[in-house]
Parts: structure tokens; C-alpha cells; sequence
């Protein structure tokens, strides 16, 4: 079938191939001995003069595997860098999914509660039609001022029983809207207030132009603690209505700063601390006094001394807005007449 020369060729390949030796009976029961002793645990130490050496069976490969030794490399039978990737693994995966997600879900519901509260507030707001037609030009506002703790509201509500005024105080004004859950001015009015700086006149001439609106039966509005400076005063005038006159009590600083400490003792307001009280001083007579002496020279101001007892103020106070109504053409009333 085949060639002669091919015929040779495979002969000569037979003749040099290499045939496997086959293990004795007794080389393969030796070899299974082996396998046992390595990949089993090993028998309790023998008793006398030659104990058979332990295998350590975590240094099978390593140089000295047969001496005793401390698993160096190892923590709690796990190597170093199994651990460390098994941490990058998690770590990974909390960066990639579960911080996203967690951050959207947060994004999410504070966009609602946003969504909440402007809802809210552009609910219980006028309307600009209302706004306009409200005959804000036909009441008569007189403004309140003087130091902190001069005893503003203090006299304003003495005036309220005595003349039908409503008494609107800018202060409590905005700390009412900063409690107001749906406010969305309750942080920045926070933050001013306990650093006894002015709150934007926008926030402040919109709440009081609101509470009047509140009170539409009445023609009378004392408004406490407002303007406290040259521009919330001619914002208000711009926007609401002038102001027939200025009310002034006038105290001097030391009796103010008593007065607001004892205060702060009882009133529980965040404002009633020294540190805020001297920034309440500073805001005062750089921004607040200046509008008292504006009006004073267009002739609006009526200066009451807080010097005596608050019977003797409030008299003078009483006796003070008497002469205004009576220089303005009115007839002083009473809220219950």
C-alpha cells in the first residue's frame, strides 16, 4: 500500500518512539501516601523522643515550609490585597450607585417641599389686582421708632386700646414668617436677625403691605420698628402709602442696654445677647437714626422722652397723638367706641 521509502520511514519512528514507564504497584501506593499526609490535616503530635514534625500546611511552596513560623501577610487568614480589593470593590460600588442614587432622592424631595411651599405662599399672597385696588393712600400710618428697647412696643399697644390703631410690628412680623413653615424667607430672616442686620426691604414692606391688607375694615395702622433706614422708607412710600407722622421715643443708650439685657432674661429671643445687641446698637445710629432725622426736618417727627416712669411716657405719648389727629382733621376714637 505504501512506498518502500515510506515504509522505512515509519519503521525508523517506531523503532525511536519513547513508550511511558508504568509505576509500580508499590510507587503508586507511596505516592497516595503522600497526597494524604499533604492535603489532610495532620495528626495529633505522637508521644516520645521523636514527635513527627507538624506540616504547615500555608507554607506548601514557600522556602523553609517545613519550619514553624507566624502567617506573615496574612489577616485573620486573608490576605492583605484580597481584603483591599474587596473594600475598592464596595467602595466603587457605593460611589457609582448607592451615593447617586441617594443624592437624587434627596434632590428630589427638596425640590418637592420647594414646589410645596411656593404653592403655598403664592396661595395665602394677594394677587397684584388686589394689591392695586386696595386704597392704601386713604389710611393713616404712623411709623414707631426709636432705640431697641425703647419701649416701642411696648406703647404701641397702650396706643392701639386708646386710638383703634392696629399695631403692626415689623419685627414680629418677621419672626413670625421665619417660623411659618411654607416661608420661603425663613432662613435669610434667621441669619439677619441674629446678626442684627436689616432685612432686605422687599421681604419686610411685603409682609407689612399683606397685614394691612388683612385689616381692610381698618383706617389706623401704627407700624413699629419700620423704616429702618433711608431706603426702606422711601421704598414704602414708592410702593404702600406716606406716612403721616413719625413716632419717637427717645432713650439714651445706656438705659437700652439695660433694658435688653433684663429682657433677654425672660423673652427667649435670639437677638436678646450682648453680641447681637451691640450690632443692633451699630445698625441703629449708622442706618435708622439717620431716618428720624430725615423726617424730622420735613417736620413729621414727634419725640417722646422715655426718661421717667412708663406711666409718664405713655401720658406724654397719649398726649402727643391727640394734637396729631386733631392736626390732621380727626377725631381721636377708641377701638371699642
Amino acid at each position: 500500500m505504501f512506498s518502500p521509502a515510506r515504509s522505512a520511514l515509519l519503521r525508523s519512528l517506531q523503532a525511536r518512539a519513547v513508550r511511558a514507564p508504568v509505576a509500580s504497584p508499590a510507587l503508586r501506593a507511596s505516592l497516595a501516601n503522600t497526597t494524604i499526609r499533604l492535603y489532610s490535616t495532620p495528626p495529633a503530635e505522637e508521644s516520645g523522643d521523636n514527635p513527627k514534625p507538624k506540616v504547615d500546611q500555608l507554607k506548601m511552596g514557600q522556602k523553609g515550609g517545613g519550619k514553624k513560623s507566624s502567617s506573615t501577610g496574612l489577616f485573620f487568614g486573608f490576605h492583605p490585597f484580597a481584603i483591599f480589593a474587596s473594600l475598592t470593590l464596595l467602595a466603587s460600588g457605593y460611589m457609582m450607585i448607592v451615593k447617586p442614587f441617594m443624592e437624587w432622592n434627596d434632590k428630589t424631595q427638596s425640590e418637592r417641599k420647594g414646589d410645596k411651599k411656593k404653592k403655598q405662599a403664592a396661595q395665602a399672597a394677594y394677587t397684584k389686582e388686589q394689591v392695586d385696588s386696595f386704597p392704601f393712600d386713604k389710611k393713616t400710618v404712623v411709623f414707631v421708632l426709636g432705640g431697641p428697647g425703647s419701649g416701642k412696643g411696648t406703647n404701641s399697644e397702650k396706643l392701639v386700646d386708646d386710638f383703634g390703631f392696629v399695631h403692626l410690628s415689623a419685627g414680629d412680623l418677621l419672626r413670625a414668617e421665619q417660623k411659618r413653615e411654607v416661608s420661603q424667607y425663613g432662613e435669610l430672616i434667621a441669619h439677619y436677625i441674629r446678626e442684627g442686620l436689616i432685612v432686605p426691604h422687599e421681604i419686610t414692606i411685603g409682609l407689612l403691605r399683606n397685614a394691612m391688607m388683612d385689616h381692610p375694615e381698618c383706617d389706623r395702622f401704627l407700624i413699629d420698628g419700620f423704616p429702618r433706614n433711608l431706603v426702606q422708607a422711601k421704598a414704602f412710600e414708592d410702593t404702600v402709602c406716606r406716612a403721616q407722622k413719625v413716632l419717637y421715643f427717645e432713650c439714651p443708650e445706656a438705659v437700652l442696654l439695660e433694658r435688653l439685657l433684663n429682657r433677654g432674661k425672660t423673652s427667649g429671643r435670639t437677638d436678646d445677647n450682648i453680641e447681637s445687641i451691640k450690632k443692633r446698637f451699630n445698625t441703629y445710629f449708622n442706618d435708622s437714626k439717620p431716618v428720624i432725622d430725615a423726617y424730622e426736618k420735613d417736620g413729621k417727627v414727634i419725640t417722646v422722652s422715655c426718661q421717667g416712669s412708663m406711666d409718664d411716657v405713655y401720658k406724654n405719648a397719649q398726649t402727643q397723638v391727640t394734637q396729631l389727629f386733631k392736626d390732621i382733621g380727626q377725631e381721636p376714637k377708641s377701638k371699642t367706641a
